[in-house]
């Protein structure tokens, strides 16, 4: 038998298994589920884009989930995302009276998804054929029923519209199929723990006196040094600067700000920033952030009933390598950056310190 007649054979083969199901489903008049990933171990990305032209792509590399292929992905979200895809069912099909008003829905408020796979061709007995990354499966995920209880969603190159929902979850699945990137980021900014951290700088730019650097000499000892003489402290809160490094293994933004036009962006990165915080770990490897004070939008007074000229609970961040401008709050980045002060034991609330507090 040449190699000509096996590949027709197992095409025919193929075809024919084919037409049995698809006989087969037509006789017991159920609903087959094209929506639902069985086995989601084999899924390598999923491209999603909305009508408003947003889109996102989460790649996955070595088991871990990136953005677009670049920025680390919430691991916790992506994990929704697969169980919704192999546990989704379908309730029934949109009834004819409503079917035209979720078309017009849909062509307004749906997002495309696709899925794809490292999988075979085809699979013969039990044997896995052509193993790549294709794309499996593309469908549209629609506005949810009336009673926000179930989501309509449609397969590409098909006119039928059914009613999904997931067993056990009394709500709609239209959200789980965000199309926007800040959904999915990852908000971890630093995630380094104490004995990987060699250096650290932090920079006032508008108090220079109270910037410094903490260098690591080996057993978890540090010499902490003011940049503005270049002087070694001689003393210092040996648990105030242990505090503050050990900060370092988990300090993530609040949000993303991706809808902020390019001209602020760009203005944002040439004024100066209110402190500036590097970081270098054992593998010589260093991280920058940037932070700015913050317009006070809400017009928030200060004890004396005086306006604040600047946000008192959040900065706006710019991070090494990233290209978005996000907020950062106080109470998260100001375990990070101490003033020189608290760290040399110092009285921070004395006349001269509070004027870092304005």
């Amino acid at each position: 038998m040449n190699k000509k007649t096996i590949y027709i054979f197992i095409f025919s083969l193929i075809a024919i298994t084919i037409a049995i199901i698809s006989i087969n489903n037509k006789k017991s008049g159920t609903i087959s589920n094209e929506f639902i990933l069985y086995d989601t171990s084999n899924v390598v990305q999923i491209f999603m884009v909305n009508k408003q032209n947003q889109q996102v792509s989460l790649d996955r590399r070595n088991n871990i989930w990136y953005v677009d292929n670049n920025n680390t992905a919430i691991g916790e979200n992506v994990e929704i995302l697969l169980k919704t895809l192999m546990y989704i069912e379908i309730k029934n099909p949109v009834s004819i009276a409503a079917r035209s008003s979720y078309i017009s829905k849909m062509a307004t408020n749906s997002t495309k998804v696709e899925i794809y796979e490292n999988s075979p061709l085809f699979t013969l007995l039990g044997i896995d054929f052509f193993k790549n990354n294709r794309k499996t499966k593309v469908f549209y995920v629609g506005p949810p029923t009336r009673n926000y209880k179930g989501t309509v969603m449609k397969m590409e190159d098909s006119d039928e519209l059914y009613v999904t929902y997931l067993p056990g979850f009394n709500g709609y699945l239209s959200e789980r199929f965000s199309a926007n990137y800040g959904d999915w980021l990852n908000h971890n900014v630093f995630e380094l723990p104490i004995k990987s951290i060699i250096n650290l700088s932090v920079e006032y730019h508008t108090q220079p006196e109270q910037s410094y650097t903490i260098n690591s000499i080996g057993n978890r000892n540090y010499d902490l040094t003011a940049i503005s003489n270049n002087q070694k402290a001689l003393k210092y809160d040996t648990l105030k600067v242990l505090e503050e490094l050990a900060a370092f293994r988990n300090i993530n933004f609040e949000t993303l700000l991706d809808d902020i036009p390019q001209y602020r962006f760009d203005s944002l990165k040439t004024s100066i920033p209110y402190i500036t915080i590097s970081v270098t770990n054992v593998a010589q490897q260093t991280k920058t952030v940037k932070l700015y004070r913050r317009p006070n939008y809400t017009n928030k007074p200060d004890f004396n009933g005086d306006i604040i000229s600047y946000d008192v609970d959040r900065m706006y961040a710019l991070i090494d390598g990233f290209d978005y401008i996000v907020t950062a709050q106080y109470f998260v980045f100001d375990n990070i950056s101490r003033p020189l002060d608290y760290l040399l034991g110092n009285n921070i609330y004395s006349e001269r310190s509070l004027e870092l507090l304005q």
